[in-house]
């Protein structure tokens, strides 16, 4: 499997690489097979290509089995005519992710109306401007 790592902005970069450590060690763990390739967005690309976000970049992700995307300072970046394009919102369009599924559980010691596994409460958020909808 082949994983695209784009670090980011600010912490992103210390959080991919921790992100990595783990895969590689689940990849010794289990024999995943992972390949990494790593490329440049956010204030990088900016310095490097004069945009935050490149359309390659965002079509080479096409071909990659998983990304890991660093946190981005795009409330920082210039205007779009000067380069600098909201990277999460690049992808989420030019790859079609529009929904952010977050599961979740109930923990033993925090007290809840729920039956220990037979719910299990997901928050579907619809990304393209900001519709919730709260699944059980």
């Amino acid at each position: 499997m082949k994983v695209l790592i784009l670090p980011g902005d600010g912490i992103g970069p210390e959080i991919t690489t921790a992100a990595v450590e783990v895969l590689k060690a689940a990849d010794q763990k289990f024999g995943l097979d992972l390949s990494y390739d790593f490329d440049d967005v956010g204030f990088d690309s900016l310095e490097k290509y004069g945009t935050t976000l490149r359309q390659e970049t965002l079509d080479k992700a096409k071909t990659y089995d998983g990304i890991i995307l660093g946190t981005q300072s795009h409330a920082d970046y210039p205007k779009p005519e000067q380069g600098g394009r909201n990277v999460s919102a690049g992808f989420r369009i030019g790859l079609d992710l529009y929904a952010n599924v977050r599961p979740a559980r109930s923990r033993s010691f925090l007290p809840t109306n729920m039956s220990e596994g037979k719910h299990r409460p997901s928050i579907m958020r619809e990304a393209t401007e900001g519709f919730t909808l709260i699944a059980i």
